[in-house]
C-alpha cells in the first residue's frame, strides 16, 4: 500500500518533532516537501534527507504530488493556511489550536465541509497512555463528583534559549487548550458554564495564568490550574468519585487509584510517543474516508473554551454557552 504523500508547512520548534518521526518512523505517509521560512535551514534539511523545499508555502499547496498537508505554524497562520490548503483539496492536519478564535475556525470549517475536505486537530493529549489508562479506570470510581486538570510549564526566563514566539500569545492558547479538550474528553460532556480568573503581567500581555471553573451540561464541576510561572512542570487529571479517586501524571507516567480505606494502586504507564500516533490516525483516516479521530470540530470546541474563558475574565461573571 502506498504511502500518503505529506507536506509539512512549519519546521520550528514544534514542527521539527513532525519532521523527525515522518522520517524516522512509519506513519502511513511519506514527507516529501517542507515549507519554512528560514531559507538556508530549509535548503539544507531539504538537501540533507532528500525533499522539496518550498520557501514559499502558496507554492507547497499548489504542488499536485501532495495529497495531505500539516500545518504547525503560529496560529495566526492557520485560517489562510488551511482555506487555501482545502482550495487546493489537501487533507489537513493542524496543529492545536485549530484557530485563534472561533470566528476563524468557524471559517475552516465551513470551508472544509462545503468542500468535503478531511481536516484533523493535533489534541495529542487525547493520545497519552496516562490520561488512557485513566478512562480504562474510570467508571470504577463511581459517581464523578468533580475533575481536577493542571498543567504548571516553567516560566519563560527559566527556560534557556526561548523562541521569543513563544510569548506571542498566553499559557490559555498555548497549552491549556488541551485541557479545555480534555474536559469534553474525560467527562464525554458539553460545557455548559464557563467562569475565569486570568492574571497577565499587563493589560496588554498575554496572560501567565488562569485559574477556571467549568461545569459541564449534566452539572459536573470541572477545575482547571494553567500557569506558565513557576520553575519546574506539573500535569495531572484527577477525577473525584463516590467509590474512590484516581489521577493520571503524564509527566511523571504514573497513574494510580485510591480507594476506600486509602488502598492504593498504581498503574505505571511507559511514556508513548504521542505525535506519532496522530499521524498514523491521520493517514489511516485518508485512506478509509473514515472521520478523523479528532475533528475540526473538536478543535473548535476547545477554542470556544478559550474565548468564553477571556469573556469570563473581562466581564467578571460566568459566560454560558449554548
Amino acid at each position: 500500500m502506498k504511502p500518503i504523500p505529506l507536506g509539512l508547512i512549519g519546521v520550528g520548534r514544534h514542527g521539527s518533532r513532525y519532521l523527525h518521526h515522518l522520517l524516522s518512523i512509519e506513519t502511513g505517509g511519506k514527507l516529501i516537501a517542507i515549507s519554512r521560512k528560514n531559507m538556508e535551514a530549509g535548503i539544507r534539511l531539504a538537501t540533507e534527507y532528500p525533499l522539496r523545499f518550498y520557501p514559499n508555502y502558496h507554492d507547497l499547496l499548489a504542488d499536485s504530488a501532495i495529497q495531505a498537508v500539516l500545518i504547525v505554524t503560529p496560529p495566526s497562520l492557520h485560517l489562510p493556511i488551511a482555506l487555501e490548503a482545502i482550495h487546493h483539496g489537501k487533507a489537513v492536519l493542524l496543529e492545536k489550536p485549530l484557530a485563534l478564535n472561533q470566528t476563524q475556525g468557524s471559517q475552516i470549517i465551513e470551508a472544509a465541509t462545503k468542500a468535503k475536505i478531511p481536516v484533523m486537530t493535533a489534541q495529542t493529549l487525547r493520545y497519552e497512555p496516562a490520561i488512557r489508562q485513566l478512562q480504562a479506570i474510570a467508571s470504577s470510581l463511581g459517581q464523578w463528583q468533580y475533575l481536577v486538570c493542571t498543567m504548571r510549564f516553567e516560566s519563560h526566563s527559566a527556560l534557556p534559549g526561548k523562541n521569543p514566539s513563544w510569548c506571542n500569545y498566553g499559557a490559555l492558547m498555548e497549552f491549556g487548550i488541551h485541557l479545555l479538550d480534555l474536559v469534553r474528553v474525560l467527562t464525554q460532556d458539553e460545557v455548559h458554564s464557563v467562569s475565569a480568573d486570568i492574571d497577565r503581567p499587563g493589560a496588554q500581555d498575554p496572560e501567565l495564568r488562569a485559574f477556571i471553573k467549568l461545569v459541564t451540561r449534566r452539572g459536573l464541576p470541572c477545575y482547571l490550574d494553567i500557569s506558565r510561572v513557576s520553575q519546574g512542570r506539573v500535569t495531572r487529571a484527577e477525577i473525584m468519585g463516590s467509590y474512590g479517586q484516581a489521577f493520571a501524571d503524564w509527566t511523571t507516567n504514573i497513574v494510580r487509584k485510591i480507594s476506600r480505606g486509602s488502598e492504593i494502586l498504581d498503574h505505571p504507564c511507559p511514556p508513548g510517543a504521542t505525535l506519532i500516533e496522530v499521524l498514523r490516525d491521520f493517514c489511516q483516516a485518508i485512506r478509509t474516508g473514515e472521520p478523523m479521530p479528532v475533528t475540526a470540530e473538536d478543535g473548535l470546541r476547545a477554542v470556544e473554551l478559550a474565548d468564553a474563558c477571556y469573556q469570563s475574565a473581562q466581564k467578571g461573571k460566568p459566560v454560558f454557552l449554548n
